[in-house]
């Protein structure tokens, strides 16, 4: 991504109901950070430009296409690494939802600091994984669009970065056909990933993948399909645009508009008419 403002840009999410986690994206142009330390676990992706950071005893020249994986407590400082800035996502775990996500993910309760190896990790696929799902967490209104975001980037982390910490585990589909069918019945309500596994007795991870097997999507993007059958529907009988999106469950016209044209291939307005 190339950078052109002229001045910093920067967007905090804090989530403290959602293990904690806190979620950054910025665009730093003239931004110096003093040395200092996180509590949490930090990881982040450069997708623009280059970032200048001391850490672990050395500086880096830390580009674009490139992974960060801090642990709590590494000391680092930094700035602009060239004339054009830098631009990251970040997201911050405290160490308590850090040990619950990991277990989730791997059955295993982890023990000490993780180590996922070095601070700064040149994996461009990665980094551009980590991006786009970075953003659906930072930025979505939808809860299972964020639990299915956030499983998807630390899975991906602990697989490729940290792989000592995977297990292999026999697969389960747990009560999915119960899963789908509530969803099916609760298309307006915004629900959350946790809903879902306490009807699948199985965890997140496993409720995930189970859900993606048996269905070939993952829950959020099932549920928002049914969403967009919804507003097709109310969009026959009569209701505008606007009061389909709200009586779907989209946060706004614009929210359903985005996904109604991805799915369905035309815009609310021209499928109302037609």
């Amino acid at each position: 991504m190339e950078l052109h403002s002229l001045r910093d840009e920067v967007t905090l999410r804090s989530r403290p109901d959602f293990y904690g986690i806190e979620t950054l994206s910025a665009r730093y142009l003239k931004q110096t950070f003093k040395p200092h330390a996180h509590d949490e676990y930090l990881f982040g992706v450069i997708d623009g430009g280059v970032h200048a950071v001391w850490c672990r005893g050395e500086m880096h020249r830390v580009p674009r296409g490139s992974v960060v994986t801090m642990r709590p407590g590494d000391i680092h400082h930094g700035g602009a690494g060239s004339e054009t800035g830098w631009r990251q996502r970040m997201l911050y775990i405290p160490e308590a939802g850090m040990r619950v996500l990991v277990k989730d993910i791997t059955g295993r309760v982890p023990t000490g600091t993780l180590d996922f190896g070095a601070a700064f990790h040149a994996r461009p696929d990665l980094a551009q994984r980590f991006s786009v799902l970075h953003q659906a967490l930072h930025a979505s209104v939808q809860r299972l669009s964020r639990d299915v975001a956030l499983d998807a980037l630390l899975g991906a982390l602990l697989r490729e970065l940290a792989p000592q910490l995977s297990a292999s585990e026999p697969q389960s589909d747990g009560r999915i056909a119960d899963a789908v069918a509530y969803l099916d019945s609760h298309v307006e309500e915004d629900v959350s990933l946790d809903e879902l596994c306490r009807i699948t007795g199985l965890r997140r991870r496993q409720t995930i993948e189970a859900f993606r097997r048996v269905t070939g999507l993952p829950p959020h993007a099932w549920h928002l399909q049914r969403k967009v059958l919804l507003v097709k529907h109310l969009l026959r009988t009569g209701l505008s645009p606007a009061a389909a999106a709200v009586q779907a469950g989209f946060a706004d016209q614009s929210h359903m508009g985005r996904h109604f044209r991805a799915i369905v291939g035309i815009t609310p307005a021209a499928f109302a008419k037609g």
